[in-house]
């Protein structure tokens, strides 16, 4: 079984390809506009290893001077963080120093512009600090709370006409080619689970509920738009680790298949069912579609 640290680092890629580019265009035009307020002030809930940030820097998507406060949940992913952004930083040439909590990054780009990045990483509950930020961004995320809460939350967070920017939130497809005959019934089990049967909040539909619970909380959404996962094989082979995403993946159903009483499915055809789709994955034949929300809004 992969570990959580593993998945988040091997979906990189595959969120980069999914990642609405309008939606996030937007995005950094907007804080490119709040850029005379220096440095920006941005908040992720829910950070992982960091993969965010190291995008946005690829991406030469962060106005000049920033400060990154990420928080989330689990100390391990964290800390994989920790270890890993320094290199992706340098890799995009920034020369970066450790700090007691956290990094400092900086550059001299073509122009003689210098670009400077204050990363902060905490073990926190993202929806329970206190600050004030020109920008939370909230990732794979908001599918996992109670979005009223989670939207006041943030909303306390916000500076002035702040933005929240939402990529990749799930909203209710999970679907698996080669089609198996019972892969209707899996996914719909699936998704209950998401809704009425995990400890953790949140919703299988939490795309669309975004959309109409944001109004509701007194935010304009200035953006919207699919962001669908697609994991495939080419010629036998997955890119990079995306293997590993398509892995946790299984084993996440798994575990939510078995959850059920027998009455709702039996054990044995949860098993099989899983056994072929690994045996899939392990020819190079399998492919994932999961479908996704990513929205830019603001206060």
């Amino acid at each position: 079984m992969t570990s959580l640290t593993d998945f988040l680092t091997a979906k990189r890629t595959v969120e980069d390809r999914a990642l609405n580019r309008v939606v996030f265009d937007q995005f950094v035009d907007a804080l490119d506009e709040r850029a005379a307020t220096e440095p920006i002030r941005i908040v992720e809930i829910g950070v992982g290893t960091g993969s965010m940030i190291a995008r946005l820097v690829d991406w030469e998507a962060l106005p000049p001077s920033v400060s990154y406060r990420a928080v989330d949940l689990d100390a391990e992913t964290l800390a994989v963080a920790r270890r890993q952004l320094p290199e992706r930083l340098q890799a995009a040439g920034y020369t970066v120093e450790s700090t007691e909590d956290g990094m400092v990054a900086s550059r001299e780009t073509d122009d003689g512009a210098d670009r400077h990045i204050e990363i902060t990483l905490q073990v926190e509950n993202g929806f329970g600090i206190t600050d004030e930020a020109d920008a939370v961004i909230a990732g794979a995320v908001l599918d996992l709370v109670e979005l009223p809460d989670a939207l006041e939350a943030i909303k306390r967070l916000l500076a002035g006409d702040g933005l929240l920017y939402a990529p990749m939130t799930f909203n209710g497809s999970t679907s698996f080619t080669p089609r198996e005959p019972l892969d209707d019934r899996i996914e719909q089990l699936y998704h209950r689970h998401m809704d009425e049967i995990r400890e953790q909040p949140g919703s299988s539909r939490a795309g669309q509920q975004l959309l109409a619970e944001l109004p509701a909380a007194g935010y304009t959404v200035l953006a919207a738009g699919g962001a669908d996962w697609t994991v495939r094989p080419v010629d036998g082979s997955y890119f990079t680790d995306e293997s590993t995403v398509l892995s946790h993946l299984l084993s996440t159903i798994d575990g939510a298949l078995a959850d059920y009483p027998a009455a709702e499915i039996e054990p044995e055809t949860r098993t099989a069912w899983i056994e072929t789709r690994r045996e899939q994955l392990g020819r190079g034949e399998l492919t994932l579609i999961a479908h996704h929300v990513d929205v830019l809004a603001q206060v």
